[in-house]
């Protein structure tokens, strides 16, 4: 009894390591697709080169791992066991914090200040991007600054032991909101509003399981952003509404994008989602004027949700100030911007909304403000006499 015990233990396990083979050769089972950003590697060819200097070896072999069969499916059940067991995330810059909120430390590190840019460099920043707004405003366009919130400032008592006695210093948020402010810079602070809400709102503004705000989130910032865009240009605009929202634990689109990256078996939290039914309306005056955005990823709800495409005419993203996104140019081309290209939009544009959360704030807007203000206030080169 004993030994038919050990053979078919013996069968199962040869059965298991066959499996990868088989559906490899004979696909059964339909995997589903890893999710965040990775290179699976390429075959190789072989060459009497190759096979001696041991290169073809070393490629083949990182193909057949990348390639083999239930490769996605063995790789979540490793990353389970790891997450169950011991805690421990696959996932590049992930924490696993109190509450089951899951953090990108470099997002603690900008509530922190440990990304500080310094006083004298966002003086500077905010100057520049004053003249810019003032010029703009003479061209008849409009520029905002629009500070999109940020998950530590949201969830700060959900930080990891280390960082929670840890001493705060200056922050680029705080420090450019100030200045803004005292400079008369045009500034929509979500971060500040969304906060505020934390306690009152019923339905989820900043997700657990997420980077970014919740795509209900996302929906009344751009309705906040649209009443503000009228007050500044005296126009009446579409605006989103809904009178019907679905509540689901099941996320959807960015709600679950930072666990959705680690990449396991089951959920790592239970939360209850909010997700508008949109419709648009307007006047009969309405007005659909033609913007620029310059910023990160908060922008993406706008853009693949429909809500640039229906307030817009003609909409940009410049991405970081480095990557063109319109209508007709999708995220996945990467056209890279053009100097003479930019310049050249903001002079037909009806107006500019430069929109980053704080960790992205110590790069703001790339060259985007330097450049523009180089071209409406190039410097007076003298003349050698």
């Amino acid at each position: 009894m004993a030994n038919k015990v050990k053979t078919g233990i013996l069968f199962f396990i040869f059965a298991v390591l066959l499996l990868p083979l088989v559906q490899k050769s004979l696909p059964f089972i339909k995997s589903k697709g890893l999710d965040g950003e990775f290179i699976i590697a390429a075959d190789t060819v072989f060459t009497p080169r190759g096979w001696f200097d041991g290169s073809y070896w070393n490629k083949k072999s990182r193909y057949l791992n990348d390639n083999m069969g239930l490769r996605p499916d063995i790789i979540r059940l490793n990353n389970e066991i790891d997450y169950d067991l011991f805690g421990k995330i696959h996932s590049e810059w992930r924490l696993f914090c109190e509450n089951k909120c899951v953090f990108q430390d470099m997002y603690i590190y900008s509530y922190l200040g440990r990304d500080y840019n310094g006083y004298p460099y966002i003086h500077e920043k905010v100057r520049k991007l004053k003249a810019i707004q003032d010029t703009l405003a003479r061209l008849g366009k409009f520029l905002v600054f629009v500070q999109s919130p940020c998950k530590a400032f949201y969830y700060p008592e959900n930080f990891p032991g280390e960082f929670k006695d840890t001493a705060h210093g200056p922050t680029n948020y705080a420090t450019y909101t100030r200045l803004a402010d005292s400079m008369g810079l045009n500034l929509i602070d979500f971060n500040k509003w969304f906060v505020s809400m934390k306690d009152t709102s019923k339905e989820l503004l900043y997700p657990k399981q997420g980077l970014h705000w919740s795509v209900y989130a996302s929906w009344l910032a751009a309705d906040s952003l649209t009443r503000y865009i009228e007050r500044q240009r005296h126009i009446s605009m579409i605006h989103p509404y809904w009178d019907t929202l679905i509540h689901t634990q099941k996320p959807r689109f960015t709600d679950d994008d930072i666990t959705k990256t680690m990449n396991l078996i089951f959920p790592v939290t239970t939360e209850t989602f909010t997700y508008p039914v949109v419709k648009y309306k307007g006047a009969s005056n309405v007005v659909k004027p033609n913007i620029i955005y310059i910023g990160d990823s908060f922008f993406f709800p706008w853009m693949y949700q429909g809500y640039l495409d229906s307030t817009n005419g003609n909409w940009q993203l410049w991405y970081y100030y480095n990557v063109l996104v319109n209508r007709d140019i999708p995220m996945s081309s990467w056209h890279m911007l053009d100097d003479n290209y930019c310049i050249d939009q903001i002079n037909k544009t009806d107006g500019i909304v430069v929109m980053f959360t704080s960790r992205n704030l110590d790069k703001l807007a790339k060259d985007f403000v330097e450049k523009t203000y180089d071209h409406f206030y190039p410097v007076q080169k003298s003349v050698a006499r």
